[in-house]
């Protein structure tokens, strides 16, 4: 965790997402980015996540569909982010897609 002002709902959140398989955090960021409800938007970012994805996971790239009802555990970590404030979310963006980046830059380091 980067930021040390997150209250604990987000800190729960976070700690929840970094016992996440990779592909599951890949999975969750991209239904987060496309979500009307999440009020965060950067296409750039969604497309470098979908690609990662893509040569993550066999199906996905089959597909290109994302359908989070395989997921349950990812649809309830998404109904969570739902419920916390806008401001909340975007620090839980924040913090998942440093996560992300943290894992990527270990395996080309």
């Amino acid at each position: 965790m980067i930021l040390k002002c997150n209250n604990e709902k987000v800190v729960n959140l976070v700690k929840y997402f970094e016992t996440l398989e990779f592909a599951d955090k890949l999975r969750l960021s991209i239904d987060m980015l496309e979500s009307y409800h999440v009020k965060v938007t950067n296409d750039k970012i969604l497309e470098i996540l979908k690609q990662l994805l893509c040569t993550v996971d066999e199906s996905y790239n089959k597909t290109k569909f994302l359908n989070l009802l395989n997921y349950k555990h990812l649809l309830m970590t998404s109904a969570q982010v739902m419920e916390v404030t806008e401001k909340e979310q975007n620090i839980f963006v924040f913090e998942i897609l440093y996560n992300i980046y943290r894992i990527i830059n270990k395996f080309y380091n």
